[in-house]
């Protein structure tokens, strides 16, 4: 019988999606294979040198040494270190630093907050140059066509431009042009696209979902408060109906880890690990499913054939 394939969809979420790298050990570890990685925003850049070096020992010890080395440090993710003066959350980070700013200079003058070296940074020395199409493992990223409004999916050139492009975050880090267009985070449009991976030959999808479920209760008092959680309650919607068609979802406790908190990333691989590592028996159940039903549907059909 011919072997179902399983695509692994791992989804945005800043220093959450690091869990990612524990999930695909735990799977690793259990034999369950990974054929096709579909990423988005952090899952892209998880997911981007996992497809090119299919080994989780590999994947962790990449951004371990990354995550620990001085050029990380070099980024400055930690200016958005937690104060007490402001609310706890990513809405209050961002006040505090346009506070630091002369808010109107900026949005007249530039498309985001930092430049993109940055990112850069991060993609260049953890993502080899190269092409998507020549990954070892088959891999797609998402990101979010600002020219045409459109969600985009990367499935061919090449892969530190998609990663960067899907990695993009609005506001924070500028628009990545590739020929004419102009491209951001594709958490946007969803963290979860399912039916892209089924048209390049994915017949089992497990999705990682490390998205916060309860967001803190505020009263927006302001424009920034007020777009962003507009943001937030649609992009809940919008990852609840794309999780409706996947087989199974992974969500790794992470409780109010936020999306800078790097300096927290061994606690959350291990999350991502102990939780896939529980589940593992309904992975395997969910595998076995399919792969019966898959068997007994090209019977009736060799059945159907021969009649």
């Amino acid at each position: 019988m011919e072997k179902l394939k399983i695509a692994l969809l791992l989804g945005g979420g800043g220093a959450r999606g690091l869990a990612h790298i524990g999930v695909i050990k735990a799977l690793e570890k259990n034999n369950i294979p990974i054929d096709i990685i579909v990423g988005t925003s952090m899952g892209a850049l998880v997911g981007a040198v996992y497809a090119q070096h299919p080994n989780a020992k590999n994947l962790e010890g990449r951004f371990t040494s990354f995550l620990n080395g001085d050029l990380f440090q070099s980024i400055g993710i930690s200016r958005f270190d937690k104060e007490q003066s402001e609310p706890d959350n990513l809405l209050g980070q961002l006040t505090r630093e346009l506070k630091r700013r002369v808010v109107i200079n900026i949005a007249a003058n530039r498309k985001s907050l930092f430049k993109n070296h940055r990112l850069k940074i991060a993609i260049n020395n953890l993502v080899d140059d190269g092409l998507i199409e020549d990954t070892k493992l088959p891999f797609i990223c998402s990101a979010l066509d600002l020219t045409k409004m459109e969600e985009v999916i990367f499935d061919q050139g090449s892969i530190q431009t998609a990663v960067s492009a899907s990695s993009s975050i609005p506001g924070f880090l500028p628009p990545v042009e590739i020929n004419g267009s102009q491209y951001v985070d594709g958490s946007i449009c969803t963290n979860f696209p399912w039916e892209y991976a089924k048209k390049i030959g994915a017949d089992i999808l497990i999705a990682v979902d490390v998205t916060f479920k309860n967001v803190q209760a505020i009263k927006p008092d302001n424009v920034i408060d007020i777009v962003m959680r507009t943001n937030i309650s649609a992009n809940h919607k919008i990852n609840r109906l794309a999780l409706e068609n996947v087989d199974y979802i992974i969500r790794p406790p992470l409780g109010e880890i936020y999306w800078n908190e790097f300096n927290l990333f061994k606690s959350v691989i291990e999350s991502g690990y102990y939780e896939t590592k529980k589940v593992i028996n309904d992975i395997k159940e969910i595998i076995r499913y399919n792969e019966k039903l898959s068997t007994r549907i090209k019977k009736r059909i060799l059945n159907k054939i021969s009649v």
